[in-house]
């Protein structure tokens, strides 16, 4: 471990050497903005500072004026300058000067009225709804007008190579393995429960989705299906934001608040929602049916649920200009929640030679999921070349994921069982990185950086149980232990960028150290692993015209078990169904190779993607049965090898000016052989498409409406049910766009709808019903405050996504 550590400290160090450079002299430009009278100020004019003689360049700085018109650039070095004044209404300015070694005062500056001629005439440059760059897609949400009434699950539903079930599981190019930043950053409100977050994330402080299906090197190995960068709008001048609220009749409901402001070079930004459920209603069936009758013929369990949910996800960031240069900023995140569940089941079970018995199951169960986390970046960036950047970013995340179970079986013929589980699991990781881009010339380029990951998870369970309520629980012993987890990984990446005729090539490699270190307190059992991957990331992106794009890439992906797969805790409160981790799990690692092809026409953007994976080594979820004991065990192995094609397609379009479409969908082939049993193969289709369409009717009211399917890919052992779902949704803004209102309808067709999973084995078959409500009808209200824009961060900071399922504790 000494060793990885410290060629890592050793290269922070060279990289905080190698940025340093020689001081300039700083100095302040000012000026006060006024009509062509001369005799009124103009307060919120825009500002842009411009390096000359390149005046389309990214601005060094903008800057609002104040209510007196006046307007100050603070530490701006010697050099010639550019300034451009745009008020809506007014004519652009333009002001040339130069800076020396003493403060520029460019006194009053008047701008010019738009001629008579003019007025009414507005010329609006607008972004396209779907944009693309050589590794990502944009989806301009902002340009959505029913994305102000959504919520960022109904958004994905809509964007490039993203696909959403009706139970709002999320894919990404057909896969279920990415990530999900925000604002280029990981935040541990996306790190336990992405589809809650997203559900109650709102729409309305969305200003685009960036979608990038071949992550490079720089990323962790995430993955094939590659990283969604929700970002948000950060951009105010004073001060603004939105507070929104939604309620479903089934129970379902949640309210988001945010707020953003800035105040000279100092920006913040607030949000803050929460969300759940208030006793959702269900009814659940289970079935096992074993092919040895020895234990018993046949096993029902017949009930009802009640669930209630509650999660919350904050961030806050603050954020610092040193200067025209240097940016430093701190971020706060918090996540999670807690889910309550009372189920009731009255359990049957069949005997070849005997009668039948019958038992009452009562369980009370509490799952909380609190995750928090802190961290800071600092940006550097270069005068000399606007592409060059140096970056370190810190970040320690703390989590935990407790359950609390306490049933209850009242056998007829047998003893009863009373039984407590507890398992408190925490998790903190420590995080540091520092990368580093270098633009040269003739569209090259070079990206390396080092990062190290430190992460220490523990799960102290305990089980007590006894036979009759006047009875004192005793201590299972062997369902009661301390485990203890450390996983430290240290990377380094380098990837170099070029372009020769009409393609770009990106060639990268990324390599990880691995260090386990694993134990039992009671049994001293220990758990030791160390392992190296090189993982290679190529890419090569070919624009054949200004509207047809082809990419071609290939890259190997690892992903390494996470807390909830490793927790060795017995969940034995159904004796005869049982689930626990696997605390020996090894990393899978993922073959990827995808040929992409893009269509970028006006109003209509299309995408086709094959894509081909291999994996020998693939973590999956298997159950086992004992025919003696007939108990049911389900826990996590390396046993599969998976072998897949897949296509993703998908279209939008606008077919009018107020109409417009959008279609994703996906198809994919998969056989998984197990391991341990070859003669176990699943094989077969999976796939999903999804329809939404918006229609703006005017300025205040708009309708969009929603279908489609999904079928998950298939198992060893386990094949799920076609899932459809539908809707139409309408909003209505009021007080001059401040207020929006909108009402939505679900489902309507169905009341109720039956979930079936169903596992077969070579030694049972298990079947599975959930009913749950499934027809909802949905109000919301959200009301936006605030005035005028000005960019105030664009942070990266810390993302480690290499984890099982992205770290996510729930499907």
């Amino acid at each position: 471990m000494y060793k990885p550590f410290s060629t890592l400290a050793l290269l922070i160090l060279a990289q905080c050497a190698f940025m340093a450079t020689a001081a300039q002299s700083k100095n302040t430009v000012a000026g006060i903005i006024k009509d062509s009278t001369g005799s009124n100020a103009i307060a919120y004019a825009t500002v842009e500072l411009f390096r000359q003689p390149a005046p389309m360049q990214q601005a060094l700085k903008t800057v609002i004026t104040n209510n007196n018109g006046r307007f100050v650039f603070k530490d701006v070095d010697t050099g010639a300058y550019r300034i451009i004044i745009s008020h809506t209404g007014y004519s652009n300015h333009t002001n040339e000067f130069a800076v020396n070694t003493e403060a520029v005062d460019l006194g009053d500056i008047s701008i010019t009225v738009l001629s008579s001629a003019m007025q009414g005439v507005i010329v609006t440059a607008r972004k396209p709804l779907i944009e693309q760059t050589d590794d990502k897609i944009i989806f301009n949400v902002e340009n959505d007008p029913a994305s102000k009434t959504e919520s960022a699950i109904d958004i994905l539903r809509k964007t490039p190579f993203v696909s959403v079930d009706g139970e709002n599981n999320i894919q990404v190019n057909g896969q279920s393995n990415f990530r999900v930043l925000l604002n280029g950053r990981e935040t541990a409100m996306f790190a336990q429960n992405v589809k809650e977050a997203l559900k109650g994330f709102p729409g309305a402080l969305i200003t685009k989705i960036e979608v990038i299906t071949t992550p490079s090197a720089k990323y962790d190995a995430e993955g094939v299906g590659g990283v969604i960068n929700i970002i948000t709008k950060t951009k105010v001048a004073g001060y603004n934001g939105s507070i929104n609220t939604w309620y479903s009749q089934i129970g379902w409901y949640n309210v988001n608040t945010n707020f953003s402001a800035k105040f000279g070079k100092v920006g913040i930004t607030l949000n803050y929602g929460a969300g759940g459920g208030l006793n959702v209603a269900g009814k659940s069936k289970m079935e096992t049916v074993p092919v040895d009758v020895t234990a018993f013929t046949r096993r029902l369990l017949i009930g009802n649920r009640k669930m209630n949910n509650f999660w919350n996800f904050g961030n806050a960031e603050v954020s610092w200009e040193l200067d025209t240069l240097r940016t430093i900023s701190f971020y706060g995140n918090v996540s999670g929640g807690n889910n309550k569940l009372l189920l009731n089941q009255t359990i049957t079970t069949e005997y070849n030679n005997a009668n039948d018995s019958i038992s009452l199951y009562n369980l009370n169960s509490r799952n909380e999921y609190p995750t928090n986390s802190v961290g800071a970046d600092f940006i550097k960036k270069f005068s000399s070349n606007k592409e060059r950047e140096f970056s370190i970013r810190l970040n320690t995340e703390f989590g935990n994921s407790n359950n609390y179970l306490n049933s209850v079986l009242d056998n007829e013929f047998f003893a009863d069982r009373y039984i407590i589980n507890n398992s408190i699991a925490g998790n903190t990781q420590y995080t540091v990185q520092t990368d580093y881009v270098h633009a040269l010339k003739n569209n090259q380029k070079l990206e390396g950086g080092v990062k190290a990951i430190f992460r220490k998870a523990q799960s102290d369970f305990e089980s007590q149980q006894r036979s009759t309520s006047s009875e004192d629980y005793q201590l299972n012993l062997d369902n009661t232990d301390f485990f203890q987890y450390n996983q430290n990984v240290y990377a380094a990446y380098s990837s170099y960028s070029f372009k020769k005729n009409k393609t770009g090539f990106r060639l990268g490699a990324r390599l990880e150290y691995t260090e386990v270190d694993g134990n039992f307190a009671s049994t001293n059992t220990k758990v030791v692993q160390a392992y190296t991957n090189l993982l290679p990331n190529l890419q090569a992106t070919t624009k054949f015209s200004n509207v047809f794009t082809l990419v071609l890439s290939y890259s190997d992906r690892i992903q390494r078990p996470f807390i909830f797969n490793l927790n060795p805790f017995r969940n034995n409160n159904d004796p005869r169904n049982i689930s626990f981790g696997n605390p020996a799990l090894e990393p899978q690692v993922i073959h990827s190779l995808s040929v992409q092809t893009r269509l970028n026409k006006g109003g209509t953007f299309a995408g086709l993607t094959f894509t081909g994976t291999y994996s020998s080594n693939m973590i999956v979820q298997y159950a086992s049965y004992d025919k003696n004991t007939g108990v049911t065990s389900t826990t996590s192995g390396n046993v599969g090898e998976e072998t897949g094609i897949s296509a993703n397609g998908n279209i939008s379009t606008k077919v009018t000016k107020a109409w417009t479409v959008f279609v994703n969908g996906n198809i994919r082939y998969s056989r998984v052989k197990n391991k341990l049993i070859p003669s176990q193969i699943g094989k077969g289709w999976g796939g999903n498409a999804n329809l939404n369409t918006t229609y703006t009717i005017n300025k205040k009211f708009n309708a969009s409406g929603y279908a489609g399917f999904f079928r998950a890919p298939v198992s060893i052992q386990t094949t799920y049910p076609l899932n459809l779902w539908y809707g139409i949704n309408a909003g209505y803004k009021l007080l001059n766009e401040k207020l929006t209102l909108s009402f939505g309808v679900s489902n309507f067709f169905e009341k109720e709808r039956d979930w079936v999973l169903k596992t077969v084995d070579p030694l049972f078959t298990y079947t599975s019903t959930s009913t749950m409500p499934f027809r909802g009808f949905s109000f919301s209200v959200n009301w936006s405050f605030g005035k005028l824009t000005e960019n105030v961060s664009k942070k990266k900071g810390v993302t480690n996504d290499d984890l099982l399922g992205n770290g996510n504790s729930s499907n």
